[in-house]
């Protein structure tokens, strides 16, 4: 269950970082208007539930802007250590210490990504919430790892 759970979360964190490098050098479109998240994606959905000012906004952005560099080299590095795990099994050959090999590299570059997020986020907590912000913030992780539990003992529990 523990590995699951590190798994979905920087599967998680490779989805919302992949997002934001997207939209944040693409053209503007509708996003995933059909998928419940509203027309910017979950972080538009997360900037709608807290009602972010547009200076907020802005002030994130510019958090983000520092913090981005370091972020994509992150999940290019996850992305090379990946190819090289597909060649190292190409054709269904496996050589089990040069998989353990990169699995442990890819697991502190998730590891690295998963600081650089926490980082980001208390950033933001901590210099650009204001209090009832913060608690809302706060109700919306609940809700995010209960939903997290709930998918996790539906897949353990065979539920799917």
């Amino acid at each position: 269950m523990k590995r699951f759970t590190i798994w979905s979360g920087a599967a998680l964190l490779l989805i919302v970082v992949s997002i934001v490098v997207a939209r944040a050098d693409g053209p503007k479109r509708y996003g995933w208007s059909n998928r419940g998240w509203g027309h910017h994606g979950p972080l538009g959905y997360i900037a709608h539930e807290l009602n972010l000012s547009d200076a907020q906004r802005s002030q994130i952005k510019t958090i983000w802007m520092a913090e981005q560099p370091t972020a994509v080299s992150l999940v290019q590095e996850l992305a090379s250590e990946s190819k090289e795990m597909d060649s190292t099994t190409d054709q269904g050959n496996l050589d089990e210490s040069k998989v353990q090999a990169i699995a442990a590299r890819q697991g502190e570059t998730i590891a690295k990504l998963l600081v650089e997020k926490e980082r980001l986020k208390s950033k933001v907590y901590a210099t650009v919430l204001n209090p009832a912000q913060r608690i809302k913030a706060n109700e919306l992780q609940k809700t995010w790892h209960l939903r997290l539990d709930r998918f996790g003992a539906r897949v353990g529990g065979g539920g799917l």
